[in-house]
């Protein structure tokens, strides 16, 4: 449930009464009494239930949820949600020992944080559904993480609400809690928290302190509401600095939910109140990076650092620098945050910004190089006989409609992509000088095609099974040939978000098939570009873009086949050529009313250390990937890139293809 705080809404718990009798008493003779006498006890049967769902509010199904009534290891429960993340469990008492029931839950799932959650029922014998919220567990780099954020917020609160003379009363309770807080005990520090806030209501530092508590033990439900509750304390009695404060707060629990537009929002209203608050300055310069808003986020993040932020500003502000296309100053900042330390031993993620900023610099010597943006129609046609025809535009006057459209296209499958499973009949070939096949191989799969967004990005990650289900996948350099995949997000070089890592040019109408179609050259911009793949060798790896052709309906804005090549040979290793091209098909589902263009062929020809390689995939019976289907592929993480693996274009990157880097 959503309450509103401000012009915007926050994520807070519900209880719901749910209708009907969910507790009873019965009035049973007890075994060591005469039926005669009027001695009676009764039986009460507690039934806990409730639902287990991530920040979208999707079902968590398989976690495993420990229910624990604090009477012994007989009365701790092992439960397991079902498909709809739902778990229950019945508890008969003794009414006359127990009068009301105290739960504390444990909530565990692959992918996620532990969570922690705590229940008392005494509202007259009744129970209710019990809400638990987990969090994902694969942070982005460049995400705070909740420690960091109770690091720095709780130690000064505890220590002021300890010396607050009007909270006297709770003296020992809110010393016990913040003892065990301190000590990084969050679970243990909760129960006294909790009557502390319960003796002091209107007390919204001691509800923010809660608050993070919870937070820290995983109890995200909980930790919303106290942190609500803060605000409305705050918005009455607060200080600047506790608004400030609680802003910054509820701003970075909407960063965990990718709800980045708010918590700028939230952060921008917190720096207004304190604005010479590093940590604020800092977050919000976070958030302006997951907004891709880089020119901002780098200014603020520089007030950051020059309020006296710690270092890891530092790096985020490195980040802003690399994606607006700064790599000079990106790494002169790079060099103050690692000073005189070495390289090798820095954290794994502080390396590769490193290697990224190195890579962006070593790129720069592309900027000048001839493109299909740049090159002679009547040279291109030469090169890419399938031009053969088209009727050259007037003008680029009609480029920004195209774009704009295709780009919403795109963008729209994106979003609304459901998961597929067709099957993949792949053929690798290795060819001689002369251009003949020296040797081939041909190999069939089923192929799953798997939403998965990653924190601001958008990519389609594939796996690979054989007829029962098990994972496998084409093999590389290592049997002689060249892995290549990562196709199906080849498109979303004119997705609107990384349109400007690219240049453009119409080069007119193609009539083919009967259909007619735009057709448009684009090419990466090499210090911009955030559609950028790592090509792996046994020895080496270095960063490439990509120039290329994509033929767009003109009717529909969709696009029905691209052509990407490099935007210049790699002599470092030894990498001429790699040219895809991906035909798109539609495809129609029973279970969905719109047609979804997919990859139906692609062939990709690679010249690398004076081999040619040449891999033709094609694509078929396509499903929707569903409940039914899952129970016939068992997907898996795709293992690490092995040396001469190539791929399709996506931000980010797949494990096990070539790593694609934003």
């Amino acid at each position: 449930m959503s309450k509103k705080l401000g012009s915007v809404f926050v994520l807070a718990t519900a209880s719901l009464l749910i209708p009907g009798t969910l507790w009873c008493q019965h009035v049973i003779p007890h075994p060591e009494l005469p039926l005669s006498d009027t001695r009676a006890v009764e039986k009460a049967e507690w039934k806990v239930f409730g639902k287990v769902t991530d920040f979208k509010g999707q079902p968590v199904p398989g976690a495993s949820v420990l229910t624990d009534v604090g009477l012994g290891a007989s009365y701790t429960r092992h439960l397991t949600t079902g498909i709809q993340g739902g778990f229950e469990t019945l508890y008969d008492m003794q009414a006359t020992t127990l009068k009301s029931l105290s739960v504390r839950l444990t909530v565990t799932a692959s992918g996620y944080h532990d969570a922690h959650d705590f229940v008392d029922f005494n509202q007259g014998g009744k129970t209710w559904e019990i809400d638990i919220t987990l969090r994902p567990a694969n942070e982005g780099a460049d995400e705070l993480k909740v420690e960091s954020l109770v690091e720095t917020l709780a130690p000064p609160m505890g220590e002021a609400l300890q010396k607050d003379p009007s909270l006297a009363s709770s003296r020992k309770d809110l010393e016990r809690g913040a003892a065990a807080f301190l000590d990084g005990d969050a679970v243990k520090a909760i129960p006294n928290l909790q009557k502390v806030v319960d003796h002091h209501a209107d007390c919204g530092r001691c509800r923010t302190y809660l608050g993070l508590a919870m937070l820290n033990a995983g109890n995200w439900n909980g930790a919303g509401q106290q942190f609500l509750e803060a605000d409305k304390a705050a918005q009455t009695n607060g200080t600047k600095t506790d608004k400030a404060q609680s802003l910054l707060i509820v701003g970075e629990m909407e960063n965990w939910k990718g709800e980045y537009d708010k918590a700028a929002g939230f952060l921008m209203q917190a720096k207004d109140l304190d604005p010479k608050n590093a940590f604020i300055l800092q977050e919000l310069g976070r958030t302006l990076i997951f907004q891709k808003n880089w020119e901002a986020a780098d200014q603020y993040l520089n007030e950051a650092s020059n309020a006296g932020a710690p270092k890891e500003a530092l790096l985020l502000r490195v980040r802003a620098l690399v994606e607006e296309g700064d790599p000079a100053t990106a790494d002169a900042i790079m060099r103050e945050y690692i000073g005189s330390a070495s390289v090798s031993g820095l954290p794994p993620n502080v390396r590769s910004l490193n290697s990224q900023v190195e890579a962006r610099l070593s790129l720069q010597n592309a900027t000048q190089v001839q493109s299909a943006v740049t090159q002679p129609l009547p040279e291109l046609i030469a090169a890419v006989p399938e031009l053969k025809g088209i009727e050259p535009a007037a003008s680029q006057d009609g480029l920004p409609s195209i774009l704009q459209k295709t780009g919403e296209n795109v963008s729209a499958f994106f979003t609304g992509f459901q998961n597929t499973v067709s099957v993949e009949q792949v053929r690798e070939e290795r060819l001689g000088k002369n251009g003949k096949v020296k040797d081939f191989q041909d190999l069939k799969f089923q192929y799953l095609l798997i939403s998965q967004p990653q924190r601001g990005r958008m990519e389609l990650q594939e796996y690979r099974t054989d007829r029962r289900g098990y994972p496998t996948g084409p093999t590389g350099l290592d049997s002689g040939f060249m892995l290549t995949s990562g196709f199906a997000s080849a498109s979303l070089l004119f997705h609107p978000a990384y349109q400007s890592g690219a240049k453009f040019r119409y080069l007119g109408r193609q009539k083919v098939n009967g259909t007619t179609l735009d057709v448009v050259a684009f090419a990466e911009i090499p210090d911009k570009a955030e559609m950028i793949e790592r090509f792996n060798t046994h020895d080496d790896s270095i960063l490439v873009v990509f120039q290329g052709l994509a033929w767009i309906d003109a009717g529909t804005s969709k696009i029905v086949r691209l052509r990407t090549d490099l935007l210049k040979p790699e002599s470092k290793i030894r990498l001429e050529r790699q040219t895809t091209e991906i035909t798109y098909d539609p495809v129609q589902f029973k279970q969905v009313a719109s047609t979804v263009w997919l990859p139906s062929d692609v062939a990709v020809t690679v010249e690398w250390a004076g081999k040619t390689f040449r891999n033709t995939h094609h694509y078929s019976d396509f499903r929707l990937f569903n409940t039914d289907t899952q129970e016939h592929v068992k997907p898996v993480n795709i293992p690490a890139p092995a040396p001469g693996e190539t791929g399709g274009q996506a931000p980010g990157g797949n494990p096990g293809q070539s790593e694609n880097q934003k």
